[in-house]
C-alpha cells in the first residue's frame, strides 16, 4: 500500500507539471520506473489512473485540512495556513491541467465537482462560523452564500480566458483574491490581525 501511494505521489506531480493529456502510459511506467506490464496490473487505463490520483490527492487534501484547522490559532489564521499548501501546489500545477481534467476525463472531472461542492463547501463554512464565534468576521455575513461565493471563485481563477497566464501567476491571483475575499469577511478585530499576518504571509 505505501508503494502505491508513493507511485500516486509521483504520479500527481507528473500530471501538474506536464498536464495530463500530454503524458501517455509509457511517460508512467518510464517515470516509475516499472514495466508496463506492471503499470496495467495495478490499472486498467489511464482513465482509471487519473481517477486514482485524483482520489488520493482529495484524501490527502481532507487529511491536511483537518491538521491546519487544529493546528490554527484562529479562523484567519486557518486560511493563512491553507494559503501556504495551496501555493505550493499551483506553483507545480500547469495551466490545462484542469482543462484536461474537464475535456478528456470527465467522470473524475464530476468527483471533483461533487468534492467541492461537498468537502470544500463544509472546510469554508466551518471557517466562517469559527470566524464569527472568534469576533474576527463580520457578525451580519450570510454564512451559506458567502461559502458558495468564495468556492465558486477559486474555481473561476483557473480559467485562462478570464486570467490569460502570461498577463497573471496563479499565484498572484490567488493571493490578491484572498486580499479581496479576507477583507470582505472581517470585522475591526479581524482586519487588525490581518495586518499582522499579511505582513507574513501576503
Amino acid at each position: 500500500m505505501e508503494q502505491y501511494e508513493k507511485w500516486l505521489k509521483r504520479i500527481e506531480e507528473t500530471f501538474l507539471r506536464y498536464g495530463i493529456k500530454s503524458v501517455t502510459m509509457d511517460d508512467i511506467s518510464r517515470e516509475l520506473g516499472i514495466s508496463k506490464k506492471t503499470l496495467y496490473q495495478w490499472v486498467a487505463n489511464k482513465e482509471d489512473l487519473v481517477e486514482r490520483v485524483l482520489t488520493y490527492f482529495m484524501q490527502q487534501e481532507r487529511e491536511q485540512c483537518e491538521e491546519r484547522r487544529q493546528k490554527a490559532a484562529n479562523a484567519v489564521e486557518e486560511i493563512f495556513l491553507v494559503l501556504e499548501a495551496s501555493t505550493r501546489r499551483m506553483q507545480l500545477m500547469k495551466a490545462n491541467v484542469v482543462y484536461d481534467l474537464q475535456k478528456y476525463h470527465r467522470e473524475t472531472w464530476e468527483k471533483l465537482r461533487d468534492y467541492q461542492k461537498g468537502f470544500l463547501y463544509g472546510v469554508v463554512r466551518a471557517n466562517l462560523e469559527r470566524g464569527i464565534q472568534e469576533g474576527l468576521y463580520r457578525k451580519d455575513l450570510n454564512v451559506d452564500i458567502t461559502a458558495r461565493l468564495h468556492i465558486a471563485t477559486i474555481f473561476q481563477l483557473f480559467d485562462e480566458d478570464l486570467f490569460p497566464r502570461t498577463l497573471y501567476s496563479k499565484q498572484e491571483l490567488f493571493h490578491h483574491y484572498l486580499k479581496h475575499y479576507l477583507h470582505g469577511i472581517a470585522s475591526e478585530q479581524g482586519l487588525k490581525l490581518l495586518k499582522g499576518l499579511q505582513a507574513h504571509h501576503l
